[in-house]
């Protein structure tokens, strides 16, 4: 399978561009954003070590089998703006995608990487969950060349990120699901304890991705 971006005009009557988006692996996109300019930012899995990447890239090389992706096209959907690979040496996978005003692009999935690329000052810079996954949330420049933040969410049991949001001040919103009874919580959240054998999270991180808000 390759990836698909397709633009629809406003009455969903005409393709105004489709393309395909992939290498001579497997890939699934998951997730897509779209800036003021008409930029389509598409996130997703790839199997490829020829997905396409740009040559200013954050990572051009694919480090493990199966590898998160953030690419992002022009208006016209005939051009890679930028497109990076994002992951370890483990599985990674990239579910959810939003954006700010400024271009930056924040992505939510889940990674079974111990080496996934985190960032100094992080909130979390060490998996938590063995050899299972733990949920990521990296924010990426505009230009997709370099990570804003990058962290870990997780605990000692698995957990996936679905889903992001972004709000006027740059704080991140990720909701996905969780195993894990000791999953970061915050003091005097709604639910302080894991209730079943996979609870939903809903988590908010400070606009430096530094600590849970």
């Amino acid at each position: 399978t390759d990836a698909f971006v397709t633009k629809l005009n406003a009455s969903g009557t005409a393709i105004l561009y489709s393309t395909y988006l992939g290498g001579s692996g497997g890939e699934t996109g998951f997730d897509i954003a779209v800036d003021s300019a008409g930029s389509a930012y598409v996130t997703g899995t790839t199997y490829s070590t020829n997905f396409p990447t740009t040559p200013n890239a954050f990572q051009r090389t694919i480090a493990g089998g199966d590898e998160a992706f953030v690419t992002k096209l022009n208006a016209e959907g005939n051009a890679l703006v930028y497109s990076t690979f994002l992951g370890g040496s483990g599985g990674d996978n990239a579910s959810g995608i939003a954006l700010d005003s400024a271009g930056n692009a924040y992505v939510t999935g889940g990674t079974g990487s111990a080496n996934f690329p985190t960032t100094a000052g992080a909130f979390q810079r060490t998996k938590g969950a063995g050899q299972s996954e733990d949920v990521f949330v990296t924010k990426i420049n505009p230009q997709g060349s370099a990570l804003v933040y990058s962290t870990f969410l997780g605990s000692s049991e698995p957990e996936g990120g679905f889903g992001i949001a972004v709000d006027g001040g740059g704080s991140a919103y990720v909701t996905g699901i969780t195993i894990s009874p000791n999953f970061p919580i915050t003091p005097g959240a709604f639910q302080a304890n894991f209730a079943g054998e996979g609870d939903a999270f809903v988590a908010k991180l400070n606009p430096q991705g530094s600590a849970l808000a």
